[in-house]
C-alpha cells in the first residue's frame, strides 16, 4: 500500500482517487477550493466517448448508468453562420448529418462533410495508441493542417465550421493540426453525451464512491509544490499547513502551477510515449472556464451547444442555454497544441510519468489533453502506471 496524495479535486483528481483507492492504497485529495468539481461546475459539457467513464465505474463498483442518467445530446449542435444561416445536426446520424447540410447548405455540402469526417475516421487510426498511451506508439508522417482541410472544401460556409473544431479550443487553424477533423468524427461515430442532471453530478458520484473506498478530502487546502528528497517525491508542501508525507503525488492541478524542473520532461520527439511528449510553455496550459449572462429568453434548457459565427470573422462562440443563463464557455489560447502540420501537436504536452519518481500528472494540462474523455484517460493512464497495492 503507498501512501498517495492526489492534488485537485476536478474530474482528473476525482478519477484518479477512485481508481487508486479501489487499487488499495492509502489516498488522500488536497483540494484548494471549498468543494470537489472543478471545471464540472460550469455549466453543460457535452462529451464523446463515454465508454473511458464506463469502464472506471464498472471496474469500481456500480455501473455508470446506474449511478447517473447519461443521456445522449440531440440535436448535437447547432451552427449559426455569420449570414444567419442555421445548422441543426443529429447526434450520431451520418445520414441525418448529411440531409441536414445539403438543406442549409445546398446538395452536395453533406457528401462535402463526410470527407471530413472520412478524414476524421483515418487520423482516428492513426492517433488512437497515442491518444490510449500505448507504450512504443509511434505517430504518423506530417498531414498539413486543419486549414489545409478546410480550404479543399468546395463549399465556402463548411470552412469556418471546421476551423472552429480549433478556435473553439484556443487554437489556430493555420497551425493545428489536420488530425483535428478526429473531433467531427468522434462526435458522429460515438455519439455526444451528457449528464442529465449536469455533470456536477458526475462529480458528487465520483467523489462519494472514492470516500467509499477509503479516500480523504481535504478541502481548502492549496498545495505550493511536491517535496523532492532524494531524488525522488516525498510528499507536498501546502501554502498554508504542514508538509503531507506521500510515496505518490498525482498532480490534477494544472502542470502550469508546478516548478518547471519537475513538469519538464527530457527534450525528445516522442520515444516511449508516456515519458516521451515534451512540455509547453504554462501559457499555453488551460481549462475551459465559463461566464452566465442571465437570458430571460431561455425557456427550455439545452444541452445542445450553439456555435455562433461572429460577422467580424472571428473565432466561433460556444454558448448554452440553461436555467441560470446563457453560458459562454472561454477557452484559453493553445489548448492542443499549435506545432503546424505535426500531428504530434496533439500530444505537446506533459506526459503522464514525470522524471521525478513519484511524481504523476493528470488532467487537461497533461497527456492526452482537455475535455472530459480525455481529462479521465489521463487518470488512467495513471492509476494503470502506478498500479494496485
Amino acid at each position: 500500500m503507498a501512501r498517495v496524495v492526489v492534488v485537485g479535486a476536478g474530474l482528473a483528481g476525482l478519477c484518479s482517487a477512485l481508481a487508486l483507492a479501489d487499487f488499495g492504497h492509502d489516498v488522500t485529495v488536497l483540494e484548494a477550493a471549498g468543494t470537489h468539481g472543478g471545471q464540472l461546475a460550469h455549466g453543460p459539457q457535452p462529451f464523446t466517448l463515454p465508454a473511458v467513464l464506463r469502464d472506471l465505474f464498472r471496474k469500481t463498483g456500480r455501473p455508470l448508468e446506474k449511478e447517473l442518467d447519461v443521456v445522449p445530446v440531440d440535436p448535437a449542435v447547432r451552427w449559426v453562420l455569420a449570414d444567419g444561416t442555421e445548422i441543426t445536426v443529429p447526434n450520431a446520424s451520418p445520414s441525418g448529418a448529411r440531409r441536414t447540410f445539403d438543406d442549409a447548405l445546398g446538395r452536395g455540402s453533406g457528401a462535402q462533410w463526410d470527407a471530413v469526417v472520412a478524414h476524421g475516421d483515418r487520423s482516428w487510426r492513426e492517433l488512437r495508441a497515442l491518444v490510449m498511451g500505448h507504450a512504443g506508439a509511434k505517430p504518423s508522417p506530417p498531414s498539413g493542417t486543419l486549414r489545409d482541410v478546410a480550404a479543399s472544401l468546395p463549399e465556402p460556409r463548411l470552412r469556418p465550421i471546421l476551423e472552429s473544431y480549433a478556435t473553439r479550443y484556443g487554437a489556430d487553424p493555420a497551425t493545428a493540426p489536420a488530425a483535428l477533423t478526429v473531433l467531427p468524427y468522434l462526435e458522429q461515430t460515438f455519439g455526444v453525451w451528457t449528464v442529465a442532471d449536469g455533470v456536477s453530478a458526475l462529480a458528487a458520484v465520483l467523489a462519494s464512491r472514492a470516500a467509499e473506498r477509503g479516500a480523504t478530502f481535504r478541502y481548502g487546502v492549496p498545495i505550493a509544490r511536491p517535496i523532492v528528497d532524494g531524488g525522488r517525491v516525498t510528499g507536498v508542501q501546502p501554502a498554508d499547513d504542514d508538509a503531507v508525507a506521500a510515496d505518490v503525488v498525482v498532480w490534477a492541478a494544472q502542470p502550469s502551477l508546478l516548478p518547471p524542473d519537475l513538469a519538464a520532461d527530457p527534450l525528445r520527439l516522442l520515444g516511449r510515449l508516456r515519458r516521451g511528449p515534451a512540455s509547453i510553455p504554462p501559457a499555453t496550459l488551460g481549462d475551459v472556464d465559463a461566464v452566465v449572462t442571465p437570458a430571460a429568453g431561455v425557456t427550455e434548457p439545452s444541452a445542445t451547444p450553439s456555435v455562433r459565427f461572429p460577422d467580424d470573422g472571428g473565432p466561433a462562440v460556444v454558448t448554452y442555454d440553461t436555467p441560470e443563463g446563457r453560458v459562454r464557455h472561454l477557452t484559453p489560447p493553445g489548448v492542443h497544441g499549435v506545432a503546424a502540420g505535426r500531428v504530434t501537436a496533439l500530444f505537446r504536452r506533459p506526459a503522464n510519468v514525470t522524471r521525478t519518481p513519484g511524481l504523476y500528472l493528470a488532467g487537461s494540462g497533461a497527456h492526452p489533453g482537455p475535455g472530459i474523455p480525455l481529462v479521465a484517460l489521463s487518470a488512467a493512464i495513471v492509476t494503470d502506471h502506478i498500479g494496485r497495492a
